[in-house]
C-alpha cells in the first residue's frame, strides 16, 4: 500500500521540477505558401515569423521551412522561444530586404536597367552579392587624396577642378566616403561644392576629431550622374538605376534591396532599426541576410548555433546591457560590412558568455562602407564584458582588427587569424584596450596594415597589440604562433608587468617583438622562452603601396629585427629567448632611437639591465615555421633539406607539433619562397578564399556547404595528402 503523504510529496516535488524545467512547449511551423491565420502545423504553415512570433509563448519553437526566404525587419523576439529550421534544402533565411523588379531603362545609358522602388534604397544586392553606389572614381581606378591640412570638415584637392566638365556645385548633396586618418573612414554628405577644387561636408558620420592629414584618400559616391560602370546603382525620386555587374544576366538577374521611409539622408547605421531583436531566445540553422542596421541584437542570455550571417551592412549580432552570458557557436559571418559581433554588456552580470568555433570571413573589407571613426570593419569588438571566452574561431580577411578587447578579463585562445589590417591600418589582430587579458594558442598569420588610401604613415599592421594610451597591465600573451606582420609581431609600447612567453614570431616585417617606452620607463615584464625568427629576404605578403607612403617619404624601411627596443624603458626580465636571423640582414637585435644593431646575447645583455643570457641562443640561420592549427598532435614531415632545431639537435623525417603550438626549423641553406609555412590542417591559409571550414566539437574540420546547413566534408589532420 503506497501512503497518500508520499504520493503528494512526490507529484508536488514532479510540480517543481516542471516549473524550474519548463512544460515542453508546442511548435509553430512557418513556411512559403502558408497563411498567417491557419493553425500553424506542419501541413497548415503560417507565412511569417512575425505572426509565429506573436502567437507562440514562451517554451515554443518557431520552425521554418528549409528552402524558405522570410522578410523579417524591426520584429522583437520575445524570451523563452527557440527559432529553428525544419525540412531539407538550405537554411531558411530571415532577410530585411525586398525583391525590385527593373523593367525600364535610363535613356542616358540604355545599358542601366530602372524600376520603381518607393522607399529610399540604402542597400543593393544582384543574385544575394552586394553592389556598390555609384561613385568616383570608379572602383577599379583607386582614390582621389585630400591636399588640405587640419580641415576635417572641408576636402581640398586639385584633381577636382581637372576633371572636364566640372563646375561648382557638381557634387554639393553627393557623399563623400573619406579615409580622413589612417584607421578610420568617415561618410560625409557634401552640403557644397565650390570653388571647384573644395568640398564642404556635412557632420553626419563624422569622427569626432579635430585634425586631418595631406594625403589621405577619398571617393565620391551617391550621385546619379557617376553611374557609369558595371555594378553600380542610384536611388532617386522614387527611381533605382542599376547597371547590372557583369556576372549577372540583366534580363534575368534578381535585385534585392533595403529601403527606408525615412526622408532623411542617412549616412549612419545607427538610423535604422535593427532587424530582429531578441530578450533571450535560441536560434539554430538560421541564415540572416541583407539587413542595413544590425541584423540580431540581443538584449537577454541568448545561444545562436550553426547559423550564417551574410551580406550584412552594419553589425551582424550585437549583444547590449544585459545579454550575458551570451553563447555564438559553429557560425559562419561572411560579407559583413562592418562588425560580425560586437556590443556592450554590464560588468555585474554572469560570467560566461562563450564566442567559439565560427568562421568569419571578410568582415570589414569593403573600403569606406560599415562604419565611421575608430573600432569598426573587426570580427569581434568586446566592448565590455564580464569574462567572455573567444575560443576556436577562424578569422579571415578582416578590414580592422580581428578581436578588439576593450574591458579587462576576457579570454581569446586557440584561434586563427589570417590577413587581419586587410583595408585599415595601425591596429592588429588581436588588439586590447583593457587590463588583464588572456591571449594564448592563437595563430595570426600575415596581418597587413593597408596604406593604399591612407595618409603616409607607417605600415602598422601587428600581430598582437595592447594599447598604450593608458596605463595598461598584466595581459597575458603566452604560446601563440605569429607570421608575416607587416609591423612588429607583439608590439607592447605602454605597458607594464605583462607574460609573454613561450610565443613563437617569425617574418615581421618590423620586429618579432617590440618594446617601447610612452611615459613610464619601468615596465616590469616577465618575458620568457620565447622564439623569435627574422628572415631576409621575407616571405610576408607584399604590399607595395605601403611602401611608397611611409611617413615620411622618402623613407628608407629598417631592417627586420628578431627584437626591438627602446633604449629608456627597463622591462622587467627576459630570459630564456631564442633569436634567429641569417648573416643577410643588417642584425639580431635592434635598440632604438639611434638603431644600434647587436649580434650577440654578450652585446644585448651589457647594454640592457633587464636582459639575460639565460636559457637564451643566437643562430644565424634561415628558418621555416611549422604549425599545428588542429586540436590533434600531429606528426608533421620536415621539408626537403637539411635541417635542425634552433638548438642544433637533430630532427628525423617527422617532426610532431601539438595542437596550437608550432616549431621551428633552421638551416644554413635556402628555403622555399613558397609555401612561407607549412599547417598541419593542409589548408592553404594564404588562397584568395581558404577552405571555408570550421572546427567541430569533435575537433575535426568541418568544410561548411554554407548553403545547405549540412557539412559536407571534413579534413583529417593525420591524412598527409592534406599537406
Amino acid at each position: 500500500m503506497v501512503h497518500t503523504a508520499l504520493v503528494r510529496t512526490v507529484v508536488a516535488g514532479l510540480v517543481v521540477l516542471a516549473a524550474a524545467f519548463g512544460a515542453e512547449g508546442r511548435d509553430w511551423h512557418v513556411a512559403p505558401g502558408g497563411a498567417d491565420g491557419s493553425a500553424g502545423t506542419v501541413a497548415e504553415p503560417l507565412a511569417t515569423l512575425g505572426h509565429a512570433v506573436a502567437r507562440a509563448s514562451s517554451g515554443d519553437s518557431i520552425l521554418l521551412d528549409r528552402g524558405g526566404t522570410y522578410f523579417a525587419s524591426d520584429l522583437s523576439v520575445p524570451s523563452g522561444l527557440s527559432v529553428r529550421a525544419y525540412g531539407n534544402g538550405a537554411r531558411p533565411i530571415l532577410t530585411g530586404s525586398v525583391r525590385a523588379h527593373l523593367t525600364g531603362t535610363w535613356p542616358q545609358n540604355p545599358a542601366v536597367r530602372t524600376g520603381a522602388v518607393p522607399g529610399r534604397v540604402l542597400a543593393c544586392y544582384v543574385d544575394g552579392r552586394f553592389v556598390r553606389l555609384a561613385r568616383w572614381p570608379n572602383a577599379d581606378a583607386g582614390f582621389l587624396r585630400n591636399d588640405a591640412d587640419n580641415q576635417p570638415d572641408e576636402i581640398v584637392d586639385s584633381e577636382l577642378a581637372a576633371r572636364p566638365g566640372v563646375s561648382p556645385g557638381r557634387w554639393t548633396g553627393a557623399f563623400v566616403r573619406w579615409r580622413r586618418w589612417s584607421w578610420w573612414w568617415e561618410t560625409r554628405p557634401i552640403t557644397q561644392h565650390g570653388p571647384v577644387d573644395t568640398l564642404a561636408l556635412g557632420p553626419e558620420g563624422k569622427f569626432q576629431d579635430p585634425f586631418s592629414d595631406p594625403g589621405s584618400g577619398y571617393f565620391i559616391d551617391n550621385d546619379l550622374d557617376e553611374l557609369d560602370a558595371p555594378g553600380e546603382w542610384h536611388w532617386e525620386a522614387g527611381v533605382l538605376y542599376l547597371y547590372p555587374p557583369t556576372w549577372a544576366d540583366p534580363t534575368n538577374m534578381r535585385v534585392d534591396v533595403v529601403t527606408t521611409t525615412s526622408a532623411a539622408v542617412l549616412v549612419d547605421h545607427g538610423d535604422v532599426p535593427e532587424g530582429i531583436r531578441t530578450s533571450g531566445s535560441t536560434f539554430e540553422n538560421i541564415h540572416f541576410t541583407r539587413y542595413y542596421g544590425t541584423a540580431l541584437a540581443i538584449n537577454r542570455p541568448t545561444t545562436i548555433s550553426d547559423c550564417t550571417f551574410s551580406e550584412i551592412e552594419s553589425n551582424a549580432v550585437r549583444f547590449t546591457w544585459d545579454a550575458q552570458p551570451f553563447t555564438i557557436r559553429r557560425s559562419v559571418f561572411s560579407d559583413i560590412r562592418n562588425i560580425a559581433i560586437s556590443g556592450w554588456a554590464d560588468l555585474a552580470d554572469p560570467a560566461g558568455s562563450l564566442i567559439e568555433r565560427n568562421l568569419f570571413l571578410r568582415i570589414g573589407s569593403e573600403p569606406g562602407y560599415g562604419g565611421w571613426g575608430s573600432w569598426h570593419a573587426a570580427g569581434i569588438i568586446v566592448g565590455q564584458a564580464n569574462a567572455a571566452v573567444v575560443r576556436l574561431n577562424r578569422f579571415i580577411d578582416t578590414g580592422y582588427a580581428g578581436i578588439i578587447l576593450g574591458s579587462d578579463g576576457q579570454t581569446v585562445e586557440k584561434n586563427v587569424f589570417v590577413r587581419a589590417m586587410g583595408t585599415l591600418n595601425d591596429g592588429g589582430a588581436v588588439y586590447t584596450n583593457c587590463n588583464a587579458s588572456i591571449i594564448r594558442d592563437n595563430i595570426i598569420l600575415d596581418t597587413i596594415g593597408d596604406l593604399e588610401y591612407s595618409h603616409p604613415w607607417w605600415p602598422m599592421g601587428h600581430g598582437i597589440w595592447p594599447e598604450f594610451l593608458s596605463d595598461f597591465h598584466d595581459t597575458v600573451i603566452t604560446d601563440n604562433t605569429i607570421y608575416g606582420s607587416n609591423g612588429h609581431g607583439i608590439f607592447l609600447p605602454n605597458n607594464f608587468t605583462c607574460t609573454i612567453s613561450g610565443n613563437t614570431i617569425v617574418d615581421n616585417r618590423r620586429a618579432a617583438l617590440g618594446l617601447y617606452v610612452d611615459s613610464n620607463p619601468n615596465q616590469g615584464h616577465a618575458i620568457t622562452n620565447n622564439t623569435l625568427v627574422s628572415t631576409a629576404p621575407s616571405r610576408r605578403i607584399d604590399r607595395p603601396e605601403n611602401l611608397s607612403h611611409w611617413w615620411l617619404p622618402p623613407y628608407t624601411e629598417p631592417d627586420p629585427v628578431a627584437l626591438e627596443y627602446d633604449a629608456a624603458g627597463d622591462f622587467g626580465s627576459m630570459s630564456h629567448t631564442t633569436f634567429v636571423a641569417p648573416t643577410t640582414v643588417g642584425g639580431v637585435i635592434r635598440r632604438k632611437p639611434d638603431d644600434a644593431m647587436f649580434n650577440t646575447l654578450a652585446e644585448w645583455t651589457a647594454d640592457a639591465p633587464w636582459a639575460s643570457a639565460t636559457g637564451s641562443l643566437v643562430n644565424r640561420a634561415n628558418a621555416v615555421l611549422l604549425f599545428n592549427d588542429t586540436e590533434e598532435s600531429v606528426a608533421m614531415p620536415v621539408p626537403t633539406g637539411s635541417w635542425t632545431r634552433p638548438d642544433g639537435s637533430a630532427v628525423g623525417a617527422t617532426v610532431t607539433v601539438q595542437p596550437w603550438r608550432s616549431v621551428v626549423l633552421v638551416t644554413t641553406g635556402s628555403v622555399p619562397a613558397s609555401p612561407p609555412y607549412f599547417a598541419a590542417s593542409g589548408i592553404d591559409w594564404r588562397a584568395a578564399t581558404p577552405v571555408m571550414s570550421y572546427l567541430g566539437d569533435d575537433g575535426r574540420i568541418f568544410v561548411d556547404g554554407f548553403e545547405t546547413g549540412n557539412t559536407s566534408a571534413w579534413i583529417s589532420p593525420t591524412d598527409s595528402n592534406q599537406w
